[in-house]
């Protein structure tokens, strides 16, 4: 018996229908100038905190304008050649890119709100920047994973945490240098450490339209704020730009003095 039989007759014998071709692919349109990209990017993100200024004449539309409002109070050093910076809840990155335009070597920023770092990514590519933001918290810090630093910028961060005299244990122990603090305070002007507590949060942001936040937790005097950073060692610990418009400004040097190393490559980050 013929196969064509067995197997169906002669519909067995005929082709298998042809199949219809791919389609061609798609010319990809034209890339966007990079300033239209970086412009759209920004447009895309519903809230800025920090007005950056990025080339082509973009400012980032935040309510707070840091070149004015803080850099002049928050002692960052005019020349910061070959420093390892550490900046600790970088935002959208308004201090990691100043320290890097100051000379520094190194910027490591951490944060751990994920659209924040997204907007620091848009900067940075804005910028070209060489900078560096890593997801991660405070409390994460330890030398083997994230190395040592010659400065430590914690501005903006304190009075957000449940635990801050762990953060400050964890800073010391990634500070070989000078660290610079920023924190909100209460007004009790005594020169016995005290703090207020909310432990729900309270009202923040811009006054002309303030929101409640939930994470402005401990609110120190400034007789606590340098007594906490002598309780973790922190030495010289001086109050700095006294009339800065919002909160403390610290400065504090390390117990001992080393030049800032990034992490052992060659080491697992737990070992």
């Amino acid at each position: 018996m013929k196969l064509s039989k067995l197997f169906g007759g002669e519909a067995a014998t005929q082709k298998a229908p042809e199949l219809p071709m791919a389609p061609e692919p798609q010319i990809a349109p034209k890339s966007l100038p990079a300033g239209e990209w970086i412009a759209g990017r920004i447009a895309e993100e519903p809230y800025w905190f920090h007005r950056i200024e990025l080339p082509g004449g973009i400012v980032t539309p935040g309510w707070s304008d840091p070149k004015l409002d803080k850099l002049p109070h928050y002692g960052l050093p005019a020349d910061m050649s070959g420093m390892r910076v550490l900046d600790i809840g970088n935002a959208e990155g308004f201090f990691s890119f100043e320290a890097e335009r100051r000379g520094a070597a190194e910027v490591v920023g951490l944060e751990n709100y994920p659209p924040m770092a997204r907007k620091f990514e848009i900067c940075r590519a804005a910028l070209g920047s060489r900078t560096r933001t890593y997801m991660a918290n405070v409390y994460d810090l330890n030398p083997g994973t994230f190395g040592t630093f010659d400065l430590v910028m914690f501005y903006g961060v304190l009075y957000h945490l449940r635990h801050p005299i762990l953060a400050l244990q964890k800073i010391a122990s990634v500070c070989t240098g000078t660290i610079l603090m920023q924190t909100a305070t209460c007004d009790n002007a005594s020169n016995k450490p005290m703090a207020e507590f909310h432990p729900f949060g309270l009202k923040s942001g811009p006054p002309e339209n303030p929101s409640y936040d939930p994470t402005c937790f401990w609110f120190p005097n400034i007789a606590c704020c340098i007594a906490m950073l002598q309780h973790v060692g922190f030495q010289n610990v001086e109050q700095i730009a006294k009339n800065a418009p919002v909160g403390g400004v610290f400065r504090a040097q390390a117990a001992v003095q080393q030049k800032g190393a990034p992490p052992d490559e060659m080491k697992a980050p737990w070992s």
